[in-house]
């Protein structure tokens, strides 16, 4: 009887809040990206909830967060119950979705919606589901070579989600300051049953190579191909499983939108973001070009007007902050470029005397006020004339190792260059390593970089006698 009591009187409180957040909410930008049938109930900035009705069925529902808008992601958890070490096999302890709501929305004043999972009820791989918070493991996967359905990581940064592949390698060492584990769509939890469910997806909206928009589903009842279709309508590129069954709650501004008794260990928190009147996002840019000792380099920099206002110019332009490399000190727009829209910078740098890497900082400004979130960077890789052969394999390494996010790119390229060299005289003899002539090359290339590095204050590379 009190369990009957207390959902009626939680009914009753909530009911009149979900009536009100039933009609459309005002128009914006993102309702008309909607499908046909889904409408906004709840909307802040870089955040929309998308809800759509069906006759004698329960709603679906479609929550939009906008990362390049400055909208963010947080993992949530119950207390641990072995001393926050993860790994020891802690387990969160569950509690209700209405107090992580509350504890969320206390902390954060941006607190949008809180939705559970990844939890899958009664699966026995929960507690095997990796969580990464602020780059911190909050739980790892201590499942020692046993068998686990089809898993999926969400890497999620400050303006760009990704979907990856899981395994245990790479969990630990993604760049992401979060990262979140689920199940790939080919687990099938019940494929066909008609069950509560969330998943969650990432889109590339602007087509800029980045995955700015995460999408969370969520209903009290559909079929997984369903939810995935759904998805797949807003825009959604590659999806996974994050919740089904009670598991799959979400509260939005206090509304509980699709409930469960349930108490859940962990939830994700989805904080509103901003628009600046201006600001600049790079979509773009030619990061890592290679030339020889003697060339120069062609760089062509993109970026979109992330603000509100339109960028004029003369007011709004492309700013060197340390090595123009030839160019001057600024670059300017020919036309104005309204809000959403692009402008491209393109140059030709002045030919490079000495092997290296060398680094260009650019930033967009407004007046001399940087409008950009962070520099723009253009790293060129100037190689010895002996290596020119091998332009082409040096670049289809470096594009796989920006495709991965590795932080230590200029390293890797000096450990490339470095083999190199010791290849080609190792072909002429073994032991060439020990012989005058490779120490003489050594220093006579550290001296050259070495010349460079104070001429452009930004000089990284070396080449390395062992």
């Amino acid at each position: 009887m009190p369990i009957i009591l207390k959902r009626i009187l939680n009914l009753l409180l909530v009911l009149p809040v979900i009536l009100l957040n039933a009609a459309p909410a005002a128009a914006s930008h993102v309702a008309q990206d909607a499908p046909p049938g889904f409408y906004p109930v709840a909307e802040a900035p870089a955040v929309t909830l998308f809800r759509k009705e069906y006759p004698g069925g329960t709603p679906d529902y479609v929550l939009v967060v906008n990362l390049a808008h400055h909208a963010a992601l947080q993992v949530l958890t119950g207390e641990t119950s072995a001393a926050n070490d993860p790994n020891a096999g802690a387990s969160f302890v569950p509690q209700p979705m209405d107090t992580f709501w509350e504890q969320f929305a206390n902390n954060n004043k941006d607190a949008f919606c809180v939705i559970g999972g990844p939890f899958f009820p009664d699966a026995p791989f929960n507690d095997r589901l990796g969580l990464k918070a602020n780059s911190v493991v909050r739980r790892a996967d201590n499942s020692a070579g046993e068998s686990l359905p089809p898993l999926v990581m969400l890497e999620v940064w400050d303006d760009s989600a990704r979907l990856s592949p899981y395994t245990d390698t790479a969990f630990q060492q993604s760049p992401a300051p979060l990262v979140i584990v689920g199940l790939s769509p080919q687990a099938e939890r019940q494929p066909q049953a008609f069950l509560s469910r969330s998943l969650a997806g990432v889109q590339d909206r602007d087509g800029d190579g980045a995955f700015e928009t995460v999408l969370f589903f969520a209903s009290k009842t559909t079929r997984q191909s369903d939810a995935v279709e759904v998805l797949r309508s807003f825009g959604a590129q590659e999806i996974f499983l994050l919740a089904d069954g009670e598991a799959a709650q979400i509260n939005c501004q206090g509304v509980p939108f699709v409930f469960a008794e349930r108490q859940l260990p962990v939830g994700l928190g989805i904080s509103a973001g901003f628009i600046a009147d201006y600001e600049s996002v790079l979509v773009r840019h030619t990061e890592w070009p290679i030339a020889t000792q003697g060339e120069s380099v062609q760089v062509e920099i993109v970026v979109r007007n992330n603000g509100s206002q339109v960028w004029q110019p003369g007011e709004v332009y492309l700013a060197n902050l340390r090595n123009d490399w030839g160019i001057g000190n600024r670059l300017e727009i020919g036309t104005p470029v309204a809000p959403g829209q692009t402008a491209t910078f393109s140059f030709t740098s002045q030919p490079f005397k000495r092997p290296g890497v060398y680094t260009s900082q650019w930033a967009i400004q407004r007046g001399g006020q940087n409008i950009s979130a962070r520099p723009i960077l253009v790293n060129a890789v100037v190689l010895p004339q002996e290596l020119a052969a091998r332009k082409q394999e040096l670049e289809a390494q470096i594009q796989e190792w920006a495709r991965q996010k590795l932080e230590n790119i200029e390293e890797m390229i000096l450990n490339w260059i470095e083999s190199q060299i010791r290849r080609g005289f190792d072909r002429i003899c073994p032991s060439a390593a020990l012989l005058p002539g490779f120490a003489l090359l050594a220093g006579w290339v550290n001296s050259r970089l070495s010349r460079s590095q104070k001429e452009n204050g930004d000089e990284k590379l070396t080449i390395r006698s062992r």
